[in-house]
């Protein structure tokens, strides 16, 4: 859980950064679970210094990243950077490139007090073999520093949204990125063949990876993106304009913003934020700190929910202590009442369970019969059930 500077549209620097470490602390971010800071594209200088190691831009980091680093970690954060191997279709060049450089780079990750890097695969390249090896070679050189730092890899080629969807990372990553970008939007009007998707294809070619999330291993559906209204996405990402060429909102409602941050928990995915902290709504924090939601996305199994067979608009994700958490969502563009049982969620017959309904935080209890609606179009009601009413 945190926060990353990608879709925020913040330019980066030294005080932007401190700027959000204080509001991820002041809104309750920060106690909720938000602890890592992390900066995306953006944050080094152009080219290497005298000895060939990687540096932050000096003039919006004059401290470099080692200052940013302690300021997040004297507020009891983590700190986060971005890297590639190539940087072929990310806009650095091939100096600033890792291939090759992977100890030193990593060294100077080590030496600043990073505790996160998020690695690109930024190449055109789809020879899956040139994958492994670039991104074991860097998991290789992160251990070799003797620091923790955490993992995350993104290796699906720009545009290509079926690019390695298949493959599991879990022995080289500690997350990897499932498909192509996420942007602010209930559905793209691309569809399943991108080159972005929206909130309900994202989760479509999630569903498909579930098995792969267990403890110590995470899929990544990207950040999220509540609180991001589409005009102002488009404003701060004019690099993509040519991508996004004839794309039409609207931008997300609230309950489409609920929905999902309600089905990433049920995915057991990160929850990156990648809104403008010091400036979001009251609405937005509290979409983002429900800590019964949150605890499912936490939840120790880490287990990563799946539709039921028979209603695919029932999610199941089972929890520590044999509790189930379901999420019913209305796909529709029409309210619809949602019904299910606890044997058709996996739960073992009992006389009574206790239902939480983690949007309301209003408990109830049932024989067996869940039932939630009239659900508004493309909202989303998450219970959690527990066997016994003792």
């Amino acid at each position: 859980m945190g926060w990353n500077s990608w879709n925020s549209g913040i330019p980066l620097s030294e005080k932007t950064v401190e700027q959000t470490i204080d509001a991820l602390v002041s809104s309750g971010m920060r106690d909720a679970g938000y602890r890592y800071v992390n900066l995306d594209n953006g944050w080094s200088a152009s080219h290497r210094d005298a000895e060939g190691n990687l540096q932050a831009d000096p003039s919006r980091f004059p401290g470099g990243i080692s200052a940013v680093a302690k300021y997040a970690h004297d507020h009891g954060m983590l700190l986060g950077l971005y890297a590639s191997p190539s940087y072929e279709l990310c806009g650095l060049g091939k100096a600033n490139a890792s291939a090759g450089h992977e100890s030193a780079d990593a060294d100077t990750f080590a030496r600043w007090g990073v505790d996160y890097l998020k690695y690109d695969w930024c190449s055109t390249d789809t020879d899956h073999s040139d994958q492994v090896h670039a991104f074991t070679a860097m998991r290789d050189a992160l251990r070799a520093t003797g620091r923790h730092i955490f993992y995350s890899i993104n290796p699906n080629v720009s545009g290509d949204p079926g690019a390695r969807t298949d493959y599991d990372w879990s022995g080289i990553a500690d997350m990897a990125r499932n498909t192509i970008d996420l942007v602010p939007l209930w559905r793209s009007h691309f569809g399943k063949n991108g080159p972005v998707f929206g909130v309900q294809e994202q989760v479509d070619a999630s569903v498909p990876l579930a098995s792969h999330s267990r403890p110590g291993y995470f899929n990544d559906p990207d950040m999220l993106v509540a609180g991001i209204a589409w005009p102002n996405f488009l404003k701060t990402h004019q690099g993509m304009a040519e991508t996004l060429a004839g794309q039409v909102g609207p931008s997300l409602t609230a309950d489409e913003q609920r929905t999902h941050v309600s089905l990433w928990a049920m995915m057991a995915a990160p929850l990156l934020a990648g809104n403008d902290i010091r400036s979001m709504s009251a609405q937005t924090r509290d979409f983002l700190t429900n800590r019964d939601i949150i605890a499912v996305d936490q939840d120790g199994l880490a287990v990563a929910g799946r539709p039921l067979a028979g209603d695919r608009r029932v999610m199941v994700k089972p929890l520590t202590g044999g509790s189930i958490a379901i999420a019913m969502v209305n796909p529709d563009s029409q309210p619809a009442s949602i019904t299910t049982t606890t044997a058709a969620v996996g739960l073992s017959p009992v006389a009574c369970y206790r239902v939480r309904d983690l949007w309301t935080h209003t408990d109830a209890t049932s024989a067996g019969d869940l039932r939630a609606g009239p659900i508004a179009p493309h909202a989303t009601v998450v219970l959690r059930v527990d066997p016994g009413c003792g």
